[in-house]
Order: structure tokens, then C-alpha cells, then sequence
């Protein structure tokens, strides 16, 4: 499938002769190990196990608020572990850049310094919300104009308020490992749900990134999440990680599906078989089912469908084999936020190099800042490599297809992109 999996080569080795006596003294000391484990469990983490309980239970390794703490440690600890050290076991000119960063982001006092410090406010994306202990605050987003990194500011209420808590702890931050420049550009949404029950705001945040550290190429999108606790926000890191990892942040509404309610689009990731995508509720499309011979990978039934989650409708493509195994997977919908219309799916070597590829068209629809729902037409192309697929970026970087572009044109243009003529085979 199109998520790597990870894999153990497996080990022979011969058993050496050893005494039996040994062995079983080995046994009866494993046997009261697994018997002190049981107990230290029945003890400890039952109580672990009901503090999951609510809403969220349904989210695979989802854990309480004290928890969820131990995932939230310091910015800096967390980047120092990506980044390597040097031979010298000291520590890479960038870290102390990094330090040098945060000093600046905890030396703004109210919001009047926060540009004075190098970092531009988000005016737009700037509201106010409860904070518990301290009344009505605003959120103000600030992006830091060296580095792009995004810095959330909770100031008082006044005209140029005293800045009472801060945070760089988010997902959008962390998008290139290890580096202190990121590539966040924008705000695209932010709002101020009680995800968790305990009363309190909570913080959803969606920022737009580029792909390329020079500012240019493909965007998309960032999804995170921040609890409201006794002393300030706090990130959880596996929350963030799934819901970004699995293309859970188109929208808020989305993310909210999935930290609020446990709905949750992992499994049209994960699904071996046809079956389990049934049986978790992925919608064949009849009307652009094929069968298709793949070369290598052999004769493979196209199956497009998708998964309805909130008010979406996430569009996905699976190849399955003879014995219904998912192959290999494909999501053509990038930053759309839902599933307007399948209009044409086509299998043919497009590059030349005797595989088949996979190029879709579709319509999908967004909602605007300003709360208005737009249609856009756009083509997906996979390239069939040795080892599976890969999406085009070259072609789709040249042509943006409009709003008359037909399925026939597409194929006529991807292929003259590769160097073949209408006359060519």
C-alpha cells in the first residue's frame, strides 16, 4: 500500500544444548515476572484505562490529561532529539539559534512588542477566547519572519494586553525534522472548541505549508490541536501526528470528527482486504470499477470509492489483487476538502517506460474564509514505478487544468509532456 510499512528480517539461529534443569528454572522465573506484571497492572493501569473513557475513547492511543502531558515536553528537548549531535558531543551552531529564537519569543512582554521581536501578526486570524483562571484572552498567531515558525500569544483582553502564555509546541513546526526553518506561510482557520469536556476552550489550529524550504512548490495543510489545561496549552503529539498523518486536517469540522467524536479515516490507510474496507464503510463507485493488467504487479481491480467523515466525502482509489488484498492505495483529492464528482479514471503507460499509470479527474469542493462553498476541477497523475506508484509534481507544477479541460485532453497533454505523439503506442 501506498503507507510504508516496516519490517524485522528474520533470524536462525541453533538452540545450544543446555541443561534442563536451567530451562526450568528459567520458566518458573519468567511465569512469576508475567504473574507480577498481571498484578502491577490490575493495580495501575485499570485506573489508566478508565480515565480514556468519553468521546474520545474510540482513538486509537488516546490518552488522559496527565498523559497527555508527558507527550507535551519542552520545544526544545523534543527539536534536540531530531537533531543530530556532533561527533564532539556538542551541541550544532542551530541549537543555540534555536535557544537564541525562543528568547526572543518569551522576551515579548504585551502585544505591542510581539513585531518588535521579528514576528508578524495574523490580524485576521486574531480572536478572543476564555482562559480559565484569567477571563476573556486573545489568541494572537504570529509567524516568526526568520525562521517561519508559528508562535500562538495569549494576550489580555486590553488595547496592547500583557502577554500571559505562549507556544511554538505545534505540529506545523515540526514538518521539517531536525531544522529550525519550517515553511509555514498562513492561518488558514482557527476555532476554539471544548474537545475534551472538561469545560474549558480548547485550540484547533490549520496552517498552510509549502513543500519546498526556498517558499516555493506544493501547499497543504497542518493540522493542530492544543489543550486548554490548569496552567496554560498544552500539544498532544500522537493526536497531532495521526491527524496529519492520515489526512484528517482539511478542515475543522474534520479534525473535530476525529479528536471529539472518534470518527476516524486511519483505516482506509491501514484496510488489507476489499472487506474491511466494506466493512468499515468505504462506498465502491460502480460506474469507474475496471479491471486492469499492472505488469508486475499483476491483474488488479480498480476501486474507486470514497469514505464519508463529518460533512466530507474523502476520495480514495484502491488496487486489489485475485485475492482481495489492497495492493496499493491513493487519495487524488490533496488539499480539497471533499468529493464533489468522480468524472473519469484512465489506465495507460503515460511516461513511457512500458508500466501503466493512473491519471484521475474529478471535482471537488471548499469552503472560502469567508464561509463560501466553491467547486474546482483537478487531475491527479501516479506513475507506476519497480516498487509501486508515485504521484506526478512535474506536469501538475506546468498545468492547471480548467474548467473545460476534458479527460481525452489531459491524456493528450500528459503524454506530450513525456515526449509521445498523438501517432505513438
Amino acid at each position: 500500500m501506498s503507507s510504508p510499512g516496516r519490517g524485522r528480517k528474520g533470524r536462525s539461529r541453533q538452540r545450544p544444548e543446555g541443561s534442563a534443569g536451567i530451562r526450568v528454572i528459567l520458566i518458573l522465573l519468567a511465569g512469576v515476572l508475567i504473574a507480577a506484571g498481571g498484578i502491577f497492572w490490575l493495580r495501575h493501569g485499570r485506573s489508566k484505562e478508565q480515565a480514556k473513557a468519553g468521546k474520545r475513547q474510540a482513538i486509537e492511543g488516546q490518552t488522559a490529561e496527565d498523559e497527555r502531558r508527558g507527550e507535551a515536553d519542552d520545544s526544545l528537548v523534543i527539536w534536540q532529539e531530531e537533531k543530530m549531535r556532533n561527533e564532539d558531543g556538542q551541541e550544532p551552531e542551530e541549537i543555540q539559534e534555536y535557544q537564541a529564537f525562543l528568547g526572543r519569543m518569551e522576551s515579548v512582554r504585551n502585544r505591542d512588542e510581539i513585531e518588535d521581536y521579528g514576528f508578524q501578526v495574523i490580524e485576521d486570524q486574531t480572536f478572543p477566547l476564555e482562559v480559565a483562571g484569567k477571563g476573556e484572552m486573545l489568541l494572537v498567531p504570529a509567524l516568526d519572519v526568520q525562521y517561519r515558525r508559528m508562535v500562538l500569544f495569549f494576550a489580555e483582553a486590553q488595547e496592547n494586553g500583557d502577554i500571559v502564555f505562549r507556544t511554538e509546541r505545534l505540529e506545523t513546526n515540526r514538518q521539517i525534522s531536525g531544522s529550525l526553518k519550517q515553511n509555514c506561510q498562513r492561518v488558514a482557520a482557527v476555532s476554539f472548541p471544548d474537545i475534551d469536556g472538561d469545560g474549558r476552550q480548547d485550540v484547533v489550529l490549520i496552517t498552510i505549508c509549502n513543500s519546498w524550504e526556498e517558499g516555493a512548490g506544493t501547499s497543504y495543510k497542518v493540522g493542530d490541536v492544543l489543550f486548554q489545561g490548569q496552567d496554560g496549552f498544552y500539544q498532544d503529539w500522537r493526536l497531532s501526528e495521526r491527524i496529519n498523518r492520515y489526512d484528517m486536517n482539511k478542515s475543522v469540522k474534520q479534525i473535530m470528527s476525529f479528536a471529539e467524536e472518534g470518527e476516524s479515516a486511519v483505516m482506509l490507510y491501514t484496510a488489507a482486504t476489499g472487506k474491511e474496507l466494506e466493512e468499515y464503510g468505504f462506498v465502491k463507485d460502480p460506474g469507474y470499477l475496471f479491471q486492469g493488467d499492472f505488469e508486475k504487479l499483476g491483474k488488479l481491480l480498480v476501486v474507486p470509492g470514497y469514505y464519508k467523515m463529518a460533512e466530507y466525502h474523502i476520495f480514495m482509489i484502491y488496487l486489489i489483487n485475485e485475492e482481495e488484498k489492497v495492493v496499493w492505495n491513493f487519495q487524488p483529492m490533496g488539499e480539497f476538502e471533499n468529493l464533489y464528482a468522480i468524472l473519469g479514471i484512465d489506465c495507460q503507460d503515460i511516461d513511457g517506460d512500458g508500466l501503466k499509470d493512473i491519471l484521475v479527474l474529478a471535482r471537488y469542493t471548499y469552503d472560502t474564509p469567508a464561509g463560501e462553498m466553491m467547486t474546482e476541477k483537478d487531475y491527479t497523475i501516479y506513475y507506476q514505478r519497480t516498487g509501486g506508484f508515485v504521484e506526478d509534481t512535474e506536469l501538475k507544477g506546468l498545468y492547471q487544468c480548467g474548467e473545460e479541460t476534458t479527460m481525452e485532453e489531459l491524456v493528450v497533454l500528459a503524454r506530450s509532456f513525456w515526449g509521445w505523439g498523438a501517432e505513438d503506442d
